[in-house]
């Protein structure tokens, strides 16, 4: 476990910022009703929209993550801009002493902006530069800890290897993997050339 708190740098992102006005097209057919929001819910609109958003994390300099977006969604409240941002087609690259290892993609996404803590959902895949990969429908990023996590169905590729489960705990890199209940194994042994399956579970 880490004892030091890494000094982090979050720099301005040069994107197109645009104020979206509270303006609706009109529709060409004229036999459309209107749509009606549902009682006592109003359509919000985003305040502030950045396309090819792109946010580096570094520590002395040297990239520890990179979060990239077509689409970038801010809303305020009150006056004031909420911490959390909307993502759209998420890409999420992780680095090792400056080289990328690992690659996060989903559909959506949402940032905290203060404490860097990143939720994507929507078709989520990591892979590692060496082949390894996850495949779940949601994945949390914790900056501070360094590990993404859920509690939702997983599976886990290695080489000829399958795991699959509910709830995780890894590393960007895989390298430390944990699936938490419900665990299925499928482990291939290449040893004798032609290879056989050996399945394994766990509850």
């Amino acid at each position: 476990m880490k004892s030091e708190r890494k000094s982090r740098v979050w720099p301005a992102v040069a994107a197109l910022l645009l104020l979206v006005p509270g303006i609706h097209g009109c529709s060409g057919d004229k036999t459309a009703e209107p749509v009606e929001p549902a009682a006592g819910e109003a359509e919000i609109l985003p305040d502030q929209v950045l396309f090819d958003y792109v946010l580096t994390e570094t520590e002395a300099g040297v990239p520890s993550w990179e979060l990239a977006s077509d689409r970038l969604e801010r809303f305020v409240k009150k006056g004031d801009a909420k911490d959390e941002v909307e993502l759209y087609n998420v890409r999420m690259r992780f680095f090792r002493d400056g080289e990328p290892y690992s690659l996060l993609t989903s559909e959506r996404g949402r940032a905290n902006m203060k404490t860097k803590e990143i939720f994507t959902w929507g078709d989520v895949v990591v892979v590692t530069t060496d082949g390894r990969r996850l495949e779940t429908e949601e994945l949390h990023y914790d900056n501070v800890r360094e590990r993404i996590h859920n509690d939702v169905f997983d599976r886990f590729t290695r080489l000829g290897d399958v795991m699959t489960g509910y709830g995780m705990e890894a590393t960007p890199d895989l390298d430390f993997f944990e699936l938490k209940r419900r665990v299925n194994a499928e482990v291939t042994d290449d040893a004798g050339g032609e290879g056989s399956g050996d399945e394994r579970t766990a509850d």
